[in-house]
């Protein structure tokens, strides 16, 4: 998609919201033809942020071809798997992060099961977002909850992307390329296997929708744990790992072990500026790490993942989400 030298958008506002991303914001939703891109089936009126969460939820799921069920807290997921089976895929989500997916949204890239809402029972969730739901289905969310908002949403086109600065907007197009593991770069260790490869890429998929500088930790197509929003990437590995060994908030003191973790793969939306955060993946026995490469530290990131065993995959892209 080419960015023309006259951009000209003629909007028309779709519906009022209640309010901003705040209660002393105003907002409302605006679409450039007569289509949004979604349909509200049940629940209370959408906000702003609902709209907004919706949307990174979708974007998430339609990354992957198989059944994938994702639980999306502020923007980020809390959880993600990839199963045959939606009801075990929204359990595995789920348990990622059972407290962050309090108030969050359910996203699925199938219609969802009885036996998938049946699971959802007792958990809070402000949204559901799914590609379509059948009549049973939209009937057994009606008598779940009076408020929890259905959506129905499209696949979206590839559209240009809008960011106020200063006096004027940034524009880019979407973050959207065709991407291989043929085409990865396998610069230490083992060359991935077909299960390493399917956590790998799943990695991959899964960290370009967490925001920078993110950190994602996969096994068995199963989020484990991710790091976001952090100044620097030791941060977001540490949160990685702490969410992905299970420690509470209150838990301040403890030391990262292989435990919860041993053979999970790591990645990294951006290429790591040095080899602190191998030492944490090893230490968590991490077998693989999936990251674009590019560093003018790149031989001592390698170096340290030779030094532990770790295979390294420079993928030669990056996925900043900021």
């Amino acid at each position: 998609m080419d960015l023309p030298k006259d951009l000209k958008i003629n909007l028309k506002k779709f519906k009022d919201m209640r309010y901003g991303e705040n209660p002393h914001q105003s907002s409302a939703f605006y679409i450039e033809d007569s289509k949004p891109g979604f349909e509200q089936l049940w629940g209370i009126e959408l906000s702003h942020n609902n709209i907004g969460d919706a949307n990174q939820a979708w974007k998430l799921v339609l990354e992957f071809e198989r059944p994938t069920v994702a639980v999306i807290k502020h923007a980020n997921p809390s959880g993600i798997a990839s199963r045959e089976n939606l009801t075990e895929a929204f359990n595995l989500a789920y348990a990622s992060d059972s407290v962050s997916a309090f108030g969050g949204i359910v996203a699925v890239n199938r219609e969802p099961t009885l036996d998938m809402i049946e699971a959802m029972r007792g958990k809070f969730f402000e949204l559901m977002v799914a590609p379509k739901f059948s009549e049973p289905i939209l009937e057994r969310l009606k008598k779940r909850s009076a408020k929890m908002r259905v959506v129905k949403a499209e696949r979206p086109a590839k559209l240009l992307e809008f960011t106020r600065a200063f006096g004027g907007y940034l524009v880019q197009t979407a973050d959207e390329i065709d991407e291989s593991p043929k085409a990865w770069n396998v610069v230490c260790g083992k060359a991935p296997d077909a299960k390493m490869t399917a956590d790998l890429e799943f990695a991959w998929r899964v960290v370009k929708h967490v925001k920078s500088n993110a950190i994602v930790l996969a096994r068995g197509e199963n989020m484990l744990g991710m790091g976001t929003g952090q100044p620097n990437r030791v941060n977001s590995t540490m949160l990685a790992l702490h969410q992905a060994q299970g420690k509470k908030p209150e838990d301040r003191n403890w030391s990262v072990t292989k435990e919860k973790t041993a053979g999970a793969v790591m990645a990294s939306d951006a290429f790591f500026p040095f080899p602190d955060n191998v030492e944490l993946a090893a230490r968590a026995g991490i077998s693989a790490i999936i990251q674009p490469g590019g560093s003018i530290n790149d031989e001592a990131v390698i170096a340290a993942s030779k030094k532990h065993g770790i295979t390294m995959v420079f993928t030669g892209v990056r996925h900043f989400k900021h």
